[in-house]
């Protein structure tokens, strides 16, 4: 699979069709037009080996991690940007680095039918999901149960280590993810002094205190599994939008099994579910709703204005800027990070802390642009990543194993910020982003159409209810690949119900004079430079690259048979591919996840757009349709 990169001016590459000469395991001969220079450039052809193969296996750097295979990719050398400095790089590659695999496991088995090797058997699994905490590793456990865990030490990183036990009390818990307001309970309900300066002593604390009804209380991002009386209790519980991931499994001689990601126990159950968002389980009451926010009913009518946005978005930001460790910003370029840019400015300088940004994108495009623009108006110390179309090509392998999906849309959407999060995760442990931001102001430009004002919240509560397996399943499992920790103001509780409150006339998008997220545009007048204020949404990715879609497309379509494409209906009968990009998104999937294609959220009509209650050509199942 040899593949060359243009020697210049790859931001700009655009493929120019020529007769194929490929010949059995050859590659496809394109032209690429760089800079009015017709250059020839090699593309892999179709892989000859089994598709189970990430991307770094291929390129002959397997390795076995603890019991759990590991892929580790060829990592480009990073590129930074001090202040003003526009120095670039474009996908130069550095020595390997190895990436482990992790997160939360757990195995509620009463009937003690797991207990010989149970340790053993957990310590493996749990590693093929060590990206997720590659500072250390750690499981408690007896006959009937056990926790397995994998940390990403930011909070209390000497003394936080996981699973947290009380030894005297029985009692033991594992998480994944941040409890913003844990002070805060901690001093409300009185507890006891807490052993460790960990966030997740509190679920335990709590836990002892009241029992499951705690939950409801918490802010924050999480999955976790909390034990009682030595294993005679458990509850399991996810965040309430489903920021942070999780599965429950049900497998041998009644076992239970909990876990962050879909690879830990996709061979260990009969059956797999995804956990729902919002909800708690015990063995006792089943799933239990417990995020049932007003605004999510259809008879909810919202009558505020969004006076009270700005001061709930504030504070989310300065609850999530809780860190032991430096903390960094994903710098878009668009409204929504320039937004939480310019609320965390006057935090850091009150700490003293440096100002770090990170963005990605192709040299030229917009991205790259506004987000040096917003740089050199904070004065933050900035990094960025030129990737090429070759390298987002050869990495589509180990984003699928990561992000666990076929969804095309997704996939694409994944790819950039696949390159961003391996760049940040280089310079800090936690990152906040401007996730969330148009679920909630009405952001897509599909929106433009929507007849009324009613239909624009109940627009909204749909994709909202998807934030689990688009947005947040994005944002955490490309961050979470490298060890990364990413934090999303925009969908802490308060902000949600402040914005969702608003009277949805304040979303509608009314030609130039109202363009998209107005309303949350107009609380920054005078703090963010115009031009980045003010500027289009950009769509299916286009803002990091304006060509590079295509060449994808182009690429996939060159690994897919027209025999493989037209088997691949009756192959795939659940949500079966409708292009040979889809199909060979496909083929990687089950290479890794045979059987478990029903986790796969696919949108109604193959987009975002495509469930609407109103028509709209805005999207297509391909990509952003220009009009």
């Amino acid at each position: 699979m040899a593949m060359a990169a243009a020697s210049t001016g790859a931001g700009n590459l655009a493929w120019v069709p020529q007769r194929s000469t490929t010949g059995q395991g050859g590659s496809n001969r394109r032209s690429a037009r760089v800079g009015g220079v017709v250059t020839s450039v090699a593309v892999p052809s179709r892989p000859s080996r089994r598709l189970a193969l990430a991307r770094s296996e291929l390129l002959g750097s397997r390795v076995h991690a603890e019991g759990g295979l590991c892929y580790i990719g060829a990592m480009p050398n990073r590129v930074s940007l001090s202040k003003a400095t526009t120095t670039s790089s474009k996908g130069r590659r550095a020595p390997r680095v190895t990436t482990e695999m992790c997160s939360i496991l757990a195995c509620y088995d009463p009937n003690g039918a797991l207990a010989s090797g149970r340790e053993e058997l957990m310590r493996s699994l749990s590693a093929r999901m060590r990206s997720r905490g590659p500072d250390g590793s750690g499981y408690y456990g007896n006959d009937r149960f056990g926790l397995a865990h994998e940390r990403l030490a930011i909070m209390d990183p000497e003394g936080g280590k996981q699973p947290i036990v009380y030894e005297e009390a029985k009692y033991s818990v594992c998480a994944n993810g941040e409890i913003y307001n844990f002070r805060k309970l901690q001093e409300k309900y009185n507890l006891t002094a807490a052993q460790t300066g960990s966030d997740s002593e509190v679920l335990l604390q709590l836990y002892r205190h009241m029992g499951s009804d705690f939950v409801k209380e918490l802010n924050g991002i999480f999955g976790f599994v909390c034990v009682g009386n030595d294993g005679a209790d458990i509850l399991a519980a996810r965040d309430h939008c489903g920021i942070k991931p999780l599965y429950i499994g049900y497998g041998k001689g009644g076992s239970t099994w909990f876990a962050s990601e879909l690879k830990a126990i996709c061979d260990q159950c009969d059956t797999i579910e995804e956990f729902p968002a919002g909800h708690y389980w015990t063995p006792e009451t089943g799933f239990v709703k417990y995020y049932n926010p007003e605004w999510d009913a259809d008879d909810y009518v919202g009558t505020k204005d969004t006076s009270h946005v700005r001061e709930a978005l504030t504070q989310a930001v300065k609850d999530q800027m809780m860190s032991d460790v430096p903390i960094g910003l994903l710098l878009s370029g668009g409204l929504d990070s320039a937004v939480i840019s310019s609320i965390i400015k006057p935090m850091l300088e009150e700490t003293k802390q440096k100002y770090i940004t990170f963005t990605v994108g192709q040299e030229g495009s917009p991205d790259i642009t506004a987000a040096r623009l917003m740089s050199k108006f904070l004065g933050t110390d900035h990094h960025e990543y030129m990737f090429t179309s070759e390298e987002a090509c050869a990495i589509i392998p180990d984003v699928i194993y990561h992000l666990e999906t076929y969804e095309p849309e997704l996939i694409r959407s994944a790819i950039p910020n696949f390159f961003l999060a391996r760049l940040a995760a280089q310079h800090v442990k936690v990152v906040l982003t401007g996730e969330g931001s148009d679920e909630l102001f009405a952001g897509y430009l599909y929106f433009r159409d929507a007849p009324n004002s009613a239909a624009i919240h109940k627009e909204l509560r749909r994709i909202f209810g998807a934030l689990h397996n688009v947005n947040c399943q994005r944002a955490d499992r490309m961050t979470m690949a490298h060890g990364l920790e990413a934090r999303v103001p925009f969908l802490d509780p308060n902000v949600i119900d402040a914005v969702m409150q608003v009277d949805p006339e304040f979303k509608r998008i009314v030609g130039v004079e109202k363009p998209e997220k107005h309303a949350l545009r107009a609380l920054f007048q005078g703090e963010i430079p115009e031009p980045v204020l003010w500027r289009t949404k950009a769509m299916q990715c286009e803002g990091v690259g304006l060509n590079w879609v295509e060449d994808l497309q182009t690429f996939c379509e060159a690994q897919v048979t027209d025999a493989d494409f037209a088997a691949a209906e009756t192959k795939y009968p659940i949500n079966p591919p409708q292009s040979k990009e889809e199909t060979y998104y496909r083929q990687i999937f089950e290479s890794h996840y045979a059987g478990m294609d029903k986790f796969v959220h696919v949108w109604e009509g193959g987009c975002r757009a495509g469930g609407a209650a109103w028509k709209n050509e805005a999207y297509t199942r391909a990509a952003w349709k220009n009009e």
